[in-house]
C-alpha cells in the first residue's frame, strides 16, 4: 500500500470478486493481487490528475467533467 492511498482496497477486493463472479461465472477467482490493486490506485489518480487539469478555474466547487 503507497503512502498516499486513496484507494479503499478492501472494498476494491470485494468489488472485483463479485463482478467476476457476475460477469464470468465460469472463472473462480479468489485473489486479487496487490498489484492490481496498485495499478488501479494508480490510474484512479491519473484520472484525478486530468480532471483537475481539465476544469475551469471557475466557482469554488470541483465538478465532474468526464
Amino acid at each position: 500500500m503507497t503512502k498516499n492511498a486513496i484507494l479503499n482496497r478492501k472494498g476494491t477486493k470485494s468489488y472485483i470478486l463479485k463482478k467476476a463472479e457476475q460477469i464470468r461465472p465460469g472463472w473462480k477467482v479468489t485473489c486479487v493481487s496487490s498489484t492490481a490493486l496498485d495499478q488501479i490506485e494508480f490510474k484512479i489518480k491519473n484520472m484525478i490528475d486530468d480532471m483537475i487539469h481539465r476544469h475551469p478555474s471557475i466557482g469554488k466547487t470541483f465538478k465532474d467533467i468526464i
